[in-house]
């Protein structure tokens, strides 16, 4: 599960001058345009699109959205830029037939929750978003797609209610270390889960959640959710802005796995506890509900 490029990424950061690094990352990124996979997948994405109008996307064939213009670029990265979150879309695509409540947790431009309503009346996503710049986009989106029945909730969610130092990170925000003393972070109302889920008397049977190293303190806000709707879990973990604010992987597939759930990788394979706990670079998974636990008394 350890991608093999980590190590040796890891010893240039370490051992080259930054002037360097940057023409290694440079270099890097333009070989992986050369990539046969996202060559092939460019082509294809080309050919689904040849008729599309300036404002719209066809994600896949029978897919099509109109979108905001800021958000063709992120979209494309699940269309060819990356096999990986090509996967990862098609997984989710694959995985969700059927299921008709979606919460989206950090939906950014709001691609998966409009993607699982689009053409499918009798589905609903709720798309949390903290950041008022990918919000202003997510807005935009929901109003391109009327048929879509997609509402769009601005919030940050937490193991409790309380306010959230946040930076950004292009479009996103992301969670600043209480240590760090950053000036150009901002105060978020936090929120919980389960409180949003009483709240809009939402209860979801896929639950995403992409929320830049803060998924475990905001899965410790869904406990109600977790034991009781039992959804689907997409989860997509990110192991060292996790550890950089205070938590471990291991924690989090305690947290999981105590809750029932177990871990597939996004082919599906069954993925252990060792695997999970070690993972030290962006991972998806999927986790799939087991018998809840009991409680006790």
């Amino acid at each position: 599960m350890k991608p093999l490029r980590s190590l040796p990424r890891r010893l240039a950061a370490a051992l080259l001058p930054e002037p360097q690094l940057r023409v290694l990352r440079t270099f890097w990124h333009r070989s992986q345009a050369l990539d046969p996979r996202r060559l092939w997948l460019r082509r294809a994405f080309r050919r689904l699109n040849a008729g599309a109008a300036p404002d719209e996307i066809v994600l896949r064939p029978g897919l099509r959205l109109a979108i905001d213009s800021q958000a063709r670029e992120p979209f494309e990265w699940f269309c060819f830029r990356s096999p990986e979150m090509v996967a990862e879309l098609d997984g989710f695509l694959s995985r969700v037939e059927g299921r008709r409540r979606l919460l989206d947790v950090g939906a950014c431009h709001g691609l998966f929750s409009l993607a699982f309503t689009q053409g499918r009346p009798e589905a609903e996503a709720l798309a949390v978003e903290p950041s008022p710049l990918a919000w202003d986009v997510l807005e935009a989106n929901v109003r391109r797609n009327a048929d879509a029945r997609v509402t769009p909730l601005r919030a940050a969610v937490g193991a409790e209610p309380g306010v959230l130092r946040m930076r950004f990170s292009w479009h996103h925000l992301e969670a600043s270390p209480e240590s760090t003393d950053d000036p150009d972070t901002i105060s978020i109302p936090l929120r919980t889960l389960d409180d949003i889920r009483e709240e809009q008397m939402f209860r979801p049977d896929v639950m995403k959640v992409d929320v830049e190293g803060y998924e475990i303190f905001a899965l410790r806000g869904a406990r109600r959710i977790l034991g009781e709707d039992r959804p689907l879990l997409f989860l997509e973990a990110h192991p060292r802005r996790l550890q950089e604010l205070g938590g471990s992987m291991k924690e989090l597939w305690d947290l999981l796995a105590g809750a029932g759930y177990r871990a597939l990788d996004l082919h599906g394979s069954p993925v252990g506890a060792g695997a999970f706990a070690t993972q030290d670079s962006i991972s998806r998974f999927y986790f799939l509900p087991g018998t809840a636990p009991k409680r006790r008394t």
